[in-house]
């Protein structure tokens, strides 16, 4: 009977790692959208990654995936998917759906390229609290972002080199499933995100036919706002604080 168990155990265990490289599939499934021409269904494709990605980590502990297959490093395993849908399909979009203008065509991919490698390669990638330093190598979300906006190349060039920039500041991005003191709304803005997100992917982003799309529409604006206002309030939070004990001091 324990022996049975066990065996389960195993095969569960084994199947979250399966369940873990399905997230590899969907990005080779992207590349050859990209190479279709087709826009639409490279980001529904790493939007299938992603959300692969997200639910894989909650299911490896569930299972005790590291307990009952040793000899696999699911978090490795992890790293290098993450590696090939967030890094290297992005910078194979940039180039070949000409996101950034001719001359940064090979340059901007490069960069992204390079410091993402050692972004992945940094052991101080993450705050004590589980919070990102800098910002995070989420390449695939940003062009999603610039998609959808449909802007000119020049701006796109604008928007990347900021997101470059900003990997070199410090300044503490959200995971949304390893952040506990936020988890409990940032897993609930993270449904809506993905929810919403997908609507206007198959829909489309200026042309607002009915209610229901507003809605939509709503939902992904409050869900991106939620994201960036916890970000700004984790910046400003340690001087709010000191704001707040200073004026507790002064009137006690």
């Amino acid at each position: 009977m324990l022996k049975t168990k066990k065996n389960i155990d195993i095969i569960l265990a084994w199947s979250v790692h399966l369940f873990t490289c399905f997230g590899l599939i969907a990005g080779f499934l992207a590349i050859i959208s990209i190479f279709k021409n087709n826009q639409t269904s490279a980001f529904l494709f790493l939007g299938l990654a992603l959300l692969i990605d997200a639910v894989d980590g909650t299911l490896a502990r569930k299972f005790k995936v590291s307990v009952f297959v040793k000899n696999i490093d699911g978090k490795m395993l992890d790293s290098v998917i993450d590696f090939f849908n967030y890094i290297i399909i992005p910078s194979v979009m940039i180039y070949w759906f000409k996101f950034v203008p001719t001359p940064f065509e090979i340059i901007i991919p490069s960069i992204i390229l390079i410091i993402s490698a050692i972004s992945y390669s940094n052991n101080n990638l993450m705050t004590s609290d589980n919070f990102y330093k800098g910002f995070p190598c989420i390449w695939n979300i940003l062009l999603f972002y610039l998609y959808l906006f449909d802007l000119s190349q020049t701006y796109n060039l604008f928007f990347i080199s900021a997101c470059i920039l900003l990997k070199f500041i410090p300044i503490k991005f959200i995971h949304p499933l390893r952040v506990n003191k936020y988890r409990r709304y940032s897993v609930v803005f993270m449904v809506l995100w993905f929810i919403s997100s997908f609507k206007i992917l198959l829909s489309s982003f200026f042309v607002l036919k009915s209610n229901f799309d507003y809605l939509f529409l709503g939902i992904w604006l409050v869900s991106n706002m939620y994201f960036i206002c916890l970000t700004i309030y984790e910046l400003y939070r340690p001087i709010l604080k000191n704001i707040y004990l200073k004026f507790k001091r002064q009137n006690t």
